[in-house]
């Protein structure tokens, strides 16, 4: 068997992990776990639409929960100037000129392009608090909102 530079085998003998026994036996700890005093948990509101334009996203009735400190949908992120994820790096072209990046919006701003987009986030004081408030959200298709295409 060839050996790198290291010294260590390159392919066909397995890597012992330390990490894995505690893990297996459900002793190892996650960020999930942690938990700050004043410590708020977002909930990531997704579409029930595919390939959409979105009619209205009504938050009044979650926004009033008990425990909600705020909400956001794509639109108040827009008007706040919020950017949106760029790729991980750009690459350029064989002539140098970078790479066109198309936006990415962080939620969803006019148009769901899949069901499981993101629409809102709803910051709460306890996931379950941010989770039920999502379940009194409203994402209707405009399609459905005027009655047409």
């Amino acid at each position: 068997m060839a050996e790198g530079s290291s010294g260590m085998p390159v392919v066909g003998k397995p890597v012992r992990r330390r990490e894995d026994y505690r893990f297996l036996t459900g002793q190892g700890t996650y960020t999930d776990d942690i938990n700050r005093p004043g410590q708020l948990h977002a909930y990531i509101l997704r579409s029930p639409h595919a390939n959409a334009r979105l009619g209205a996203i009504d938050t009044k009735e979650a926004a009033s929960s008990p425990g909600i400190v705020a909400i956001f949908t794509g639109a108040d992120m827009a008007a706040d100037g919020i950017g949106g994820l760029p790729c991980g790096w750009l690459i350029n072209s064989k002539d140098g000129s970078p790479m066109k990046e198309p936006p990415h919006p962080v939620l969803a701003v006019e148009r769901v392009r899949h069901v499981g987009d993101p629409v809102a986030v709803i910051i709460g004081e306890s996931l379950g608090a941010a989770r039920d408030a999502a379940e009194k959200i409203s994402v209707v298709a405009a399609s459905a909102a005027s009655g047409g295409v």
